[in-house]
């Protein structure tokens, strides 16, 4: 497929989540609209999807206020290179997956242009930067949000907002399958490790995931540790970060180093046949209580980020489980973590406890909450709203 003028549409993604995401909506978009080309901030999910990639997305994963700063320039030359792909094809409409900070500029730069754009999963501004609000509604022509506890907020501020489904939970159901297909010994306690997907997250968690690992042996003396590394991150990158030899992978799709066992991706299948969990905040937590692993939530930020954070946020809570349950389903440690409660925790979760079971009928509670097919459902919204503009695509 080729660019054409007023025959394609734009689609970008932050990160891995988002990658996933926006690839899954693209099939659907396809779908509707099988002569519509798409380009854009795309990840390894979203080329293999069919978008052209202006950028990849490891060139905007960054998180928090220090990690930001020191890639500000790197990130407005990139707001601008994407903006000359735009003005030279002028898309049909424009689809921004999650990712705030750098889409809600480049929305407003969109929207000036008279582009219609559709925000895919709703930012936490019900959380924090409240006043962004304003933004969405003025700069967006709809947001497709996949968290149903926030509709009556965004629709009570003027937001064209509509809940379309859970897809972690289509990506989830999909899944079938035990420890054999992962290349696991049976006959040990699985413990699945989760920091997160970013090199910023991973310099933070993954020596105090190390530290959990080590007082988890000293209960479960052949316990199995298990992490799976995130797709776009590079072992030669996260190795140093555990004072590991880089070369001890070698070419293989799994190996052993640091005294866990890493896999090259399969989060979710490993979730599928892990015990328990010790997952960084964010989207993963909601992927392990949909999997039926119980688990315990860590995150570790840098010291400043975390100061401005706690300032805004006014939150209970920052797993997506307990938001979405309303209550405390799942422990939370953040930021001050003593390895021993964690690791004990997780322990206790692995094996046919009382704590185990009711955290398991709670997720039981949350999956019946949710609602499948979000892609497709949010292809057919995008579609309705441009046909109700008279956008022909």
């Amino acid at each position: 497929m080729s660019l054409k003028s007023g025959r394609n549409f734009l689609i970008s993604a932050g990160e891995l989540s988002g990658d996933l995401l926006a690839a899954d909506l693209v099939h659907s978009l396809r779908s509707l609209s099988p002569d519509a080309v798409a380009y854009g901030i795309a990840g390894d999910a979203m080329t293999r999807a069919g978008v052209i990639p202006l950028a990849a997305i490891s060139d905007l994963s960054v998180m928090g206020v220090v990690e930001v700063a020191r890639k500000i320039s790197d990130i407005r030359m990139l707001e601008q290179l994407i903006l000359t792909w735009v003005d030279r094809f002028n898309p049909l409409f424009a689809v921004l997956v999650d990712f705030p900070g750098f889409h809600f500029r480049l929305a407003e730069q969109l929207h000036l242009r008279r582009i219609p754009v559709f925000q895919y999963v709703a930012p936490k501004v019900w959380a924090w930067g409240r006043k962004r609000v304003d933004l969405l509604r003025d700069h967006f022509t709809g947001v497709l949000g996949v968290l149903p506890f926030e509709e009556e907020f965004f629709l009570r501020n003027g937001v064209n907002y509509k809940y379309v489904g859970s897809p972690h939970f289509d990506r989830m159901s999909k899944i079938q399958l035990d420890a054999s297909h992962l290349g696991l010994p049976s006959g040990q306690k699985i413990f699945a490790f989760l920091p997160g997907s970013r090199m910023s997250e991973l310099k933070m968690i993954l020596p105090l995931m190390d530290r959990i690992r080590h007082e988890i042996l000293r209960e479960v003396p052949n316990a199995l540790c298990v992490i799976p590394l995130a797709a776009g991150l590079q072992w030669e990158d996260v190795a140093p970060i555990l004072n590991v030899d880089p070369d001890v992978r070698g070419k293989s799709q799994s190996w052993e180093a640091s005294g866990f066992h890493w896999m090259n991706g399969c989060s979710l299948e490993l979730l599928k046949i892990a015990n328990s969990a010790v997952v960084a905040s964010g989207t993963a937590t909601l992927e392990c209580a949909l999997a039926g692993t119980p688990m315990s939530v860590v995150y570790v930020m840098n010291d400043l980020s975390y100061a401005v954070a706690s300032r805004l946020v006014d939150l209970p809570w920052v797993s997506l489980v307990n938001l979405l349950m309303n209550e405390e389903v799942v422990k939370e440690h953040i930021q001050v973590i003593d390895p021993v409660v964690v690791a004990q925790e997780v322990v206790t979760l692995a094996h046919d406890s009382v704590a185990r079971k009711h955290m398991l009928q709670r997720f039981e509670l949350l999956t019946s909450q949710l609602v499948p097919g979000a892609a497709d459902r949010a292809a057919a919204w995008i579609m309705r709203d441009l046909r109700e503009k008279g956008i022909k695509v």
